[in-house]
């Protein structure tokens, strides 16, 4: 669980910075960001649950799966940005 927190926030200065190089409102984008890593990493959360007995694994891999969603919705942002 600590692991997903310190994620969560590097995701909301990421997303933050994104924004602002972008040109785009970076509040906007860091909840954005922030919504998506956490609706990931809980739906990741209840899959490994069920699926595996091992804690580790258990709290590191939804944290990962998340974070990879969360590029995936900053590269979505920014190909957008980049069509206007």
């Amino acid at each position: 669980m600590l692991l997903a927190k310190i994620v969560a926030v590097a995701i909301l200065v990421w997303f933050f910075h994104s924004a602002k190089e972008n040109g785009q409102e970076p509040f906007k984008w860091a909840i954005i960001g922030l919504v998506g890593f956490g609706i990931t990493w809980e739906a990741a959360h209840l899959i490994t649950d069920a699926m595996t007995e091992n804690r580790l694994i258990a709290s590191i891999l939804p944290a990962v799966i998340a974070a990879v969603g969360a590029w995936a919705i900053r590269q979505k942002l920014v190909s957008d940005t980049k069509k206007l």
